[in-house]
């Protein structure tokens, strides 16, 4: 029974949690976007052009990613469903990125390459990153913590 367990039980966590901390971008229909994130925007930034809305998910929170212009620059800011202010992405270079992260990441691709790095600062002070990466032909992005945990990997 005991060797059961040790089987069954971790399947099973890994088949629940997992899916909670895939990060992988869903774009969205400004209809299936809560009112009060684009609320928020529009009291923030009035003169915003919204580009695109994704579903994403860091810290395993579900976070709503806004892509806008204004007065000609781009601009992506984070906000939580309730529509409040998460933090946003910011790109980073790629030298910039922890050791234990390409460290994680060289022994977990074969071909690879560092396509674009951003830094996510949650509002306690928690950072991820979100890696671009390309393995032979093959697009992935990672979301790792700073000790080069791996908490998503998804086709890209």
């Amino acid at each position: 029974m005991t060797m059961l367990k040790k089987i069954l039980l971790p399947t099973l966590l890994a088949t629940l949690v997992l899916p909670v901390f895939s990060a992988q971008a869903k774009k969205l229909p400004l209809s299936e976007v809560p009112p009060s994130v684009i609320n928020s925007l529009k009291e923030r930034h009035p003169e915003a052009k919204i580009i695109k809305i994704e579903e994403e998910h860091h810290f395993t929170l579900k976070l709503y990613e806004v892509k806008f212009k204004l007065h000609g620059e781009k601009y992506e800011i984070l906000y939580n469903p309730q529509g409040e202010y998460f933090g946003f992405e910011e790109d980073i270079h790629i030298s910039e990125l922890p050791k234990a992260v390409v460290d994680k990441l060289k022994k977990t691709f074969n071909k690879l390459t560092i396509e674009k790095a951003e830094k996510i600062e949650h509002p306690d002070g928690r950072i991820e990153y979100e890696i671009d990466i390309n393995d032979g032909g093959e697009d992935w992005e990672m979301i790792m913590d700073p000790t080069g945990k791996i908490w998503s990997k998804d086709p890209d």
